[in-house]
């Protein structure tokens, strides 16, 4: 469970999955957000390829464009149905509206060091707001943290991932659970 409630290095770091990925804050802005994002080759949790648990659902941004920037090692993404890698040096834009994933290479048996900067709406972390409460939240708090930053599953098919955002995350999360979708605490604007 240590991806719902990671720990915080002396270095900044926040550590999830017993520190087989490690995050920091690069920048922020009213526009954009950049993390640094480490993944140990060697680790069940990011070393599994696309299989691993740290890799994300695939999944598409409503506004949001990411880039991915490869520090060292290999990043491996599938994007629209399309594999392909990135080394040190290269860098890869995902619009809105386009299926996404990363994993790091297995085959390269080095870490991944990259910077993901989303930019184009709201930034909020659905992972940190976890960590905030001290609990594992329900599908529907889930949902609607999904819904607030705009992100809808692929899973679902066709458009029914942002229907099932929209009402089983905003109202039935936030609208009867009262579930909250930012909090103060990881707000750059709180005093």
């Amino acid at each position: 469970m240590s991806f719902l409630f990671p720990k915080a290095n002396p270095d900044g770091a926040w550590n999830f999955f017993d520190g087989a990925l490690k995050t920091w804050a690069v920048q922020s802005d009213e526009n954009s957000f950049t993390s640094r994002q480490i993944f140990k080759h060697s680790n069940p949790h990011t070393g599994m390829g696309r299989k691993s648990t740290a890799t994300p659902p695939y999944h598409w941004h409503i506004y949001q464009t990411e880039r991915f920037d490869v520090q060292s090692g290999v990043l491996c993404y599938d994007l629209d149905g399309k594999e392909g890698k990135l080394v040190a040096g290269e860098s890869v834009t995902i619009p809105p509206h386009h299926y996404h994933t990363f994993w790091l290479d297995t085959e390269s048996g080095v870490d991944l060091d990259v910077h993901i900067t989303v930019s184009g709406g709201p930034n909020a972390g659905y992972l940190s707001s976890c960590v905030m409460q001290n609990r594992t939240p329900s599908p529907f708090q889930m949902l609607a943290f999904l819904d607030h930053a705009d992100v809808v599953l692929v899973d679902f098919p066709l458009w029914t991932g942002r229907l099932a955002n929209i009402v089983l995350g905003r109202w039935v999360g936030r609208g009867l659970g009262s579930y909250q979708v930012e909090y103060k605490e990881f707000s750059e604007k709180s005093d």
